[in-house]
């Protein structure tokens, strides 16, 4: 263990709070994020390990997470809306310019997606990773921390769930997530 160097939280405890998890129901909440993450993926606990993920990753990565994913999981017919593909491509814009213009064009993107979508909670992602959520003529308004995290999350969960095999799915995401927090470039990156 201790490869994710990405990852700045010390103990798993860290992370399940921001999940609001029952403590009484966890176990081992002072072991490492990476030992924790294994544990729930060994016991098949495969939504529960994307929710950690997506809350012990920075932010900047939990979006690159949610953008793989949806790239890599795409349905055999790609059905996805003009909408929807323009609210990824959004997510994906900001990857490469992680600027507040962008952070803003995803927010607008993500409005014009299914509501449905999980285009649309990667570019939701993406609006929540910082900044204010107010419009830019009104006092700032910072996001919840745990904000980007669960939208990232939630977009890798929906689409594994438009696969043909939802867990087989759910596990390559959590490669790339994992090879993410250990700073590894994950098989098949640029």
């Amino acid at each position: 263990m201790g490869n994710w160097t990405k990852v700045k939280w010390t103990e798993a405890g860290q992370i399940t709070t921001l999940l609001e998890w029952d403590p009484a129901e966890a176990q081992n909440l002072a072991s490492a994020p990476e030992a924790y993450f294994t544990d729930l993926r060994a016991q098949g606990r495969l939504d529960e390990a994307a929710m950690f993920l997506g809350q012990a990753l920075p932010r900047y990565e939990v979006v690159a997470w949610a953008a793989r994913a949806l790239q890599d999981l795409k349905p055999a017919k790609a059905s996805a809306r003009p909408a929807d593909k323009q609210a990824l491509d959004a997510a994906q814009a900001w990857l490469k310019d992680p600027s507040e213009p962008r952070r803003r064009a995803a927010f607008e993107a993500s409005n014009a997606a299914g509501e449905s979508a999980p285009e649309r909670l990667a570019a939701l992602a993406v609006f929540f990773s910082g900044g204010s959520m107010a419009p830019d003529d009104c006092p700032p308004v910072p996001a919840p921390r745990e904000a980007a995290g669960k939208f990232a999350a939630a977009a890798v969960i929906l689409a594994a769930t438009r696969t043909a095999d939802r867990q087989a799915a759910l596990v390559r995401a959590l490669d790339v997530g994992a090879a993410l927090a250990a700073d590894a470039r994950p098989s098949g990156s640029p």
